[in-house]
């Protein structure tokens, strides 16, 4: 039997299109394909169909093109005609009044007619420049959506072809059309619905245009080797100067290769910067602010790729943080320079203004990186933390605590090292602001999730305060004082005890830790949340230390005074050091929030409650010194006989001076335990006192003073001026009542027999300025006067 005789070769087709016999090539390379026909033929099937739509929808819109351009010429023409129209009967009416028999009416008639020529004119030639830029517009628009179409279809035609050259095309027309746009925009607003038309018109093509410029520069930039390989790579060390191991795509890259990439990065920024054009024409009148800043498109091209690849290597150091650092940060440090060498010059070309390459690279990684964290590390954190409380967790609360801490501590630090990259070479940001701040801080993370802010500042106070608890607790840190505190006036120093110098410190490192941040509001809010219930615990460790040494001695007991001292020296200290604080920049610019309830300070608050406690046991001090002298002066103050009898000896009473003997050293002591300021409030309040208490129980208790009376209260008093003589150059100026009542008593019986003594007059003739009418009467009355 005879074998089957082979089927005949195919013709061979010299005349084929050579993209075709390259496309049938690729699909059937041996025998065996020849079974996957019947796909090829379905594929070939379907990209003809989309070629057929595609020439269906080019000829409606070839179709509406030329019936608009049909109408806008019948309007044109129909407008035309009407001034034509109209200029011939102006002529017709001029000429039939030349002569001599004119008349007044119809030249009246003419003149009034004047004005809606004009104003017919003025439509008729608004109506000619509409047409004038609908018709240039929509031959601009129809280049554009030519130029796409053909570009889609010979990318459908040829895979492997480059479109820069088409790409550049069609930008050159899109940047005449904004030009005029621009331009209508500014000279005719009330053309919105022909802005409109080809606003949308425009959008069409762009939606097509984008994405075809940036699969072709993904296309070169794989053709590049863009992303380098990272597994097994060891980048250059910053201290060491030696070259990185792995090449750098975009320093290796030359030739043809090179120009297409240039071409390829051109064209996308170009379209950026358009878009940017439209956007803010589109957006003018309202207030967007730093909205129409975008990040550049370029950049984002080489970050995407090489932060996926990273984010491989990320996902075996789940438990490793520090890892994913030090990987992000040498990604960052070695592709750094090519970014100013290479690229920064291309986006200077394109006139795209106020970009940064370096800037937009570190952006683009630190997005990615926070992107990471807030994916991947924080809700692993955050469900350790949550875990740590049950009895049969791996690790225990305090361990959770600081591996969050060492999260934490890493992102500060690696948000240091990246904002170096950019300072260190005498750069800054372009816009210094929350938005670009957190485009540069992998702490922008707490800027989308407040409530991990809150657990990290709860970490932070919780940590502060059982470092702080048993420094509170001993009572060394108490007696101790901290040397050169100095004082806002005079030469002394606060006084304050060492363990208020340990909870400023603290306070400060905490503060220190929201620096960072990369939000003023947010920054607030974690201090409200941190260092304010630190403040607010101290505060109430004082107010505690207080109650105990009044509960047990009523403050009468030396070491309940020294007690009660060192807690108003700490609140001293305390609110000097906040309201130093709160002039500084970093809390002024924090005044005009809202977080603090009041405005202002963001510590107003505690400075008010530490203000309130100073001068509650301050007076309590007082009242204290006070009640003691009153106690040991009763029998002097009850003994009226004395102010009555003329003494023998020297008119001092010694009851008297062992009243002020008592109270002599007890503001002795105070002077030596409690700060100058409030020590001044103190002696001040206490002269203050005695001179209410002696005026009233002797000047103006009903009391009659003789003239040896007299003398023996002005001895007294002489003796209580030299007491407070230690601490002012005029203590009687102090006593204010006591020295007026004194003086009233030495007047002799001629100037107060009168009874003029209630006259204003009277009285600030004769130096009193203190005392009312009523009080002067007591004093005199009580007065014995001899003839």
């Amino acid at each position: 039997m005879e074998a089957a005789a082979p089927p005949p070769p195919l013709p061979l087709l010299p005349d084929s299109n050579p993209g075709v016999r390259c496309f049938l090539d690729g699909r059937f390379r041996s025998a065996a394909d020849l079974a996957t026909a019947a796909d090829v033929e379905a594929e070939i099937r379907g990209r003809c169909a989309e070629l057929e739509a595609l020439v269906s929808d080019l000829s409606v819109c070839i179709y509406e093109a030329a019936a608009a351009y049909s109408s806008c010429r019948e309007a044109a023409g129909l407008a035309l005609r009407g001034v034509r129209d109209g200029l011939g009967a102006l002529k017709a009416s001029i000429s039939t009044g030349v002569g001599e028999e004119v008349e007044v009416g119809t030249e009246k008639m003419q003149f009034e007619q004047l004005p809606a020529l004009a104003s017919e004119v003025a439509r008729v030639e608004m109506v000619r420049e509409y047409a004038e830029t609908a018709l240039k517009l929509d031959s601009l628009v129809g280049d554009v959506e030519d130029a796409v179409s053909f570009s889609v279809t010979r990318k459908l035609k040829s895979v492997g072809d480059n479109s820069e050259k088409t790409h550049h095309v069609v930008i050159g027309y899109l940047r005449n059309i904004e030009d005029i746009l621009a331009s209508v925009t500014m000279t005719r607003p009330q053309w919105a619905c022909l802005l409109s038309a080809v606003d949308h018109r425009v959008d069409r093509s762009l939606a097509i245009l984008r994405p075809q410029a940036i699969v072709d520069h993904r296309a070169l930039l794989s053709s590049l080797g863009w992303p380098p390989s990272l597994a097994g790579s060891k980048f250059s060390s910053i201290d060491s100067g030696k070259q990185a191991e792995i090449v750098n795509p975009l320093f290796s890259m030359t030739g043809d290769l090179k120009g297409k990439y240039s071409e390829s990065f051109l064209s996308l920024c170009h379209l950026q910067e358009l878009q940017k054009r439209r956007k803010a024409r589109q957006l003018k009148g309202h207030n967007v602010g730093n909205q129409l800043r975008q990040p550049l498109w370029v950049i984002e091209e080489l970050v995407n790729p090489i932060s996926t690849a990273a984010q491989h290597h990320f996902s075996k150091w789940t438990d490793k943080p520090e890892f994913v650092f030090a990987l992000s940060y040498k990604i960052l440090r070695d592709f750094v320079d090519s970014m100013d060498e290479i690229l920064q010059p291309l986006v200077d070309k394109a006139k795209l203004i106020g970009y940064s390459c370096r800037e937009e690279w570190i952006s683009g990684m630190v997005i990615a990186l926070s992107s990471y964290l807030a994916k991947e590390i924080f809700p692993k954190q955050i469900e350790l933390l949550q875990e740590s409380s049950s009895s049969d967790a791996g690790c225990t609360p305090y361990q959770a605590r600081v591996s969050w801490l060492s999260l934490v501590d890493l992102m500060i630090s690696f948000d240091k090292r990246t904002q170096d990259l950019i300072s260190g070479t005498g750069l800054l940001l372009t816009v210094k602001d929350d938005d670009n701040w957190q485009r540069i801080s992998v702490l922008s993370v707490f800027c989308d999730r407040p409530d991990w802010l809150e657990v990290w500042a709860e970490i932070e106070k919780q940590e502060t305060l059982d470092k702080l608890k048993s420094a509170m607790e001993s009572e060394k840190n108490w007696s101790t004082r901290n040397e050169g505190t100095m004082l806002e006036y005079g030469s002394d120093d606060y006084k304050s005890p060492v363990i208020s110098t340990a909870v400023q410190q603290s306070l400060s490192l905490l503060i220190d830790r929201a620096r960072p941040i990369p939000s003023i509001a947010l920054r607030a809010e974690f201090i409200r949340m941190s260092a304010s219930p630190i403040i607010s615990e101290f505060l109430g460790y004082l107010l505690r230390r207080c109650q105990e040494a009044e509960g047990l001695t009523a403050l009468a007991d030396d070491n309940a005074l020294l007690k009660v001292s060192q807690s108003i020296n700490a609140a001293r200290y305390f609110e000097s050091t906040l309201t130093e604080w709160c002039e500084d920049v970093f809390y002024l610019e924090m005044e005009n929030l809202s977080v603090n309830g009041e405005g202002g300070c963001i510590f107003q608050l505690e400075i008010n409650h530490l203000k309130e406690f100073r001068v509650e046991w301050v007076s309590k001090i007082t009242t204290v010194i006070l009640r003691a002298f009153d106690s040991r002066s009763r029998d002097y103050l009850k003994n009226k006989r004395q102010w009555q009898e003329k003494s023998e000896g020297p008119a001092v009473s010694r009851a008297f001076i062992e009243s002020l003997d008592y109270m002599q050293g007890q503001l002795s002591k105070l002077e030596g335990g409690l700060n100058a300021l409030d020590f001044v409030t103190v002696w001040r309040s206490v002269a203050s006192g005695v001179d209410q208490l002696l005026f009233s129980s002797i000047l103006t208790g009903g009391t009659k003073i003789s003239n040896g009376g007299v003398e023996r209260l002005q001895g007294d008093l002489s003796v209580l001026f030299a007491v407070f003589s230690a601490w002012c150059l005029r203590p009687e100026g102090f006593f204010p009542r006591l020295s007026e009542g004194l003086r009233l008593l030495k007047l002799d019986d001629q100037q107060v027999r009168d009874g003029v003594f209630t006259d204003k007059n009277w009285l600030r003739e004769h130096g009193i300025r203190h005392l009312t009418a009523a009080d002067t009467e007591k004093v005199i009355k009580n007065g014995v006067y001899e003839a």
